[in-house]
């Protein structure tokens, strides 16, 4: 009977203890299905491996270790998951962030290369050119550039160009030649900048040339206005202005078709073509030539504009294109100063 009271009176007391503990340590989280469920399945596995009464002390100590053991667990895992979360997001938020570098302006296509094969493999025909690239050709060495607008811009040997945009170019020293175009008087022509000033075309064939002390700025057609310091010059077709360094600018006459031209053919771009008639191709030959294009008669204009035109002259001068076009066709033609005179 004694026994009997005084196990009553210890489970009481251990009752009220553990009542008081749960008290003192306040409200706690809930528990998951899955720690709840674990903590069952070892509670009933101690039960079955006691083969006499258990003891309460025993079992209680038990499940309070794992409880603990689960419960720090849990905190753990709340407090790295978030910060995890957070620090994903940060280095996320700071890859999105990162600016992607510009990709470099594509100022045109390289068109036509002549002279080395260091200088082919380094501009390859077909290949782009960007803003920024400087190209530098040597003794007997040229480049064609086919610009974004079509524009033709022509870079002759031992010539320096710097690429600053798609219409914006530096020569640091050499001759380039630029075809913009048929549209004389054009807005937005093509800047070049040189030692001596700014360059721009108003619409116009014309070369810029700079030696040492002189700059050399000749037209073909259209105008070409050069702005320095303080003086403002204009060059129109058949003109050749020349700027030396403390002299001041004069202008002389220079024939379209002049020797003067002859470097600029070398680098002319082939002639596409598709779908083109003989009178386009005849058009085509007396521009790059700096001539006028006539027809003796009527018949002859209408001929050309009827006949098609195929194969390539690809590699060839304007004046040999000509000759070699022109030799398969019953059409008789003359070369005449500054005219290509079709005949019937």
């Amino acid at each position: 009977m004694a026994n009997e009271s005084e196990r009553t009176e210890h489970t009481t007391s251990d009752d009220e203890s553990f009542a008081n503990l749960m008290k003192l340590a306040g409200e706690r989280p809930e528990i998951s299905l899955s720690v709840e469920s674990r903590v069952y399945h070892q509670v009933q596995q101690e039960w079955k491996r006691t083969t006499v009464e258990p003891s309460v002390e025993k079992v209680y100590e038990k499940v309070h270790r794992t409880w603990r053991r689960e419960a720090l667990r849990g905190r753990i895992l709340r407090w790295l998951v978030p910060a995890g979360i957070a620090a994903s997001a940060v280095i996320a938020m700071m890859v999105v962030s990162q600016p992607e570098l510009p990709a470099a302006q594509v100022a045109g296509t390289i068109s036509r290369v002549v002279g080395a094969d260091s200088l082919k493999s380094e501009h390859p025909e077909g290949s782009s050119v960007h803003a920024g690239e400087i190209i530098s050709t040597g003794p007997g060495e040229g480049v064609s550039l086919l610009l974004a607008r079509n524009e033709s811009l022509r870079i002759d040997e031992n010539t320096q160009l710097r690429i600053d945009a798609a219409d914006q170019f530096s020569l640091l020293g050499g001759r380039i030649y630029a075809d913009t175009g048929q549209f004389v008087y054009r807005e937005g022509g093509l800047k070049i900048e040189t030692a001596f000033g700014l360059v721009t075309d108003v619409g116009t064939q014309f070369s810029v040339a700079m030696r040492d002390d002189t700059l050399d700025v000749a037209v073909r057609e259209g105008r070409v206005d050069v702005q320095n310091d303080s003086d403002r010059y204009a060059a129109r077709m058949g003109e050749r202005l020349t700027l030396t360094a403390g002299e001041g600018g004069t202008i002389a006459v220079l024939d379209t078709h002049d020797d003067y031209w002859n470097w600029v053919a070398e680098l002319t771009p082939a002639f596409d073509m598709t779908n083109k008639s003989l009178l386009d191709f005849l058009k085509w030959a007396a521009r790059e030539t700096g001539r006028d294009l006539q027809f003796e008669s009527d018949e002859s204009r209408m001929f050309a504009m009827r006949t098609d035109v195929h194969g390539s002259v690809d590699g060839l001068t304007p004046e040999e294109a000509l000759e070699a076009i022109l030799a398969t066709t019953s059409v008789r033609y003359q070369i005449a100063d500054d005219k290509i005179v079709i005949a019937d």
